[in-house]
């Protein structure tokens, strides 16, 4: 198979705020694409709502090849695509797959591990994952690093649910 034809997980970069609508359009085009979402709260004057919003602002993921990802510049809104060293950034299935597993999820840390363990998730749905312990407003959390993003994923975790790996 030519390297043309081969598939991968690329990443656009977006205007802001238009993920949504372009991930719309990948979808009508027939094209796998990924936009993870998050729930958060916002506050109004008059109320508080949850609201789901793009987990990585500007940033949609598609699994395609080289010549259809280059068709994709047709699309209103997409600014570019994340390159490292001149190359397109490609993601792993399995870094994929770690960013569909923290979706939708908050959890707390057990107490006796410290910042920077690497450590495992021992229980629940991402049963199995490896990351890193780090404290973030001061609070403890399980993260991921997505080197291909140079970016960390992270939630908090259940006091139980982690082990610290050598």
């Amino acid at each position: 198979m030519e390297a043309q034809d081969k598939r991968n997980w690329f990443i656009i970069y977006t205007v802001p705020n238009l993920e949504k609508k372009i991930f719309t359009e990948l979808e009508r085009q027939k094209i796998k694409a990924y936009l993870p979402m998050q729930r958060v709260f916002r506050q109004w004057s008059d109320r508080k709502k949850e609201v789901k919003v793009p987990m990585f602002p500007s940033y949609i993921f598609i699994n395609t090849t080289e010549k259809v990802r280059f068709e994709l510049y047709n699309i209103h809104g997409v600014l570019r695509f994340l390159t490292y060293d001149g190359k397109p950034a490609v993601l792993t299935d399995e870094e994929i797959l770690q960013i569909m597993q923290f979706e939708n999820t908050a959890f707390s840390v057990e107490q006796h591990l410290i910042q920077g363990d690497n450590v495992i998730i021992t229980s629940g749905p991402f049963t199995g994952l490896k990351g890193k312990l780090f404290c973030r407003r001061g609070k403890q959390r399980f993260g991921i690093m997505l080197k291909s993003l140079n970016q960390t994923i992270s939630c908090e975790v259940e006091l139980d649910c982690l082990r610290k790996i050598e």
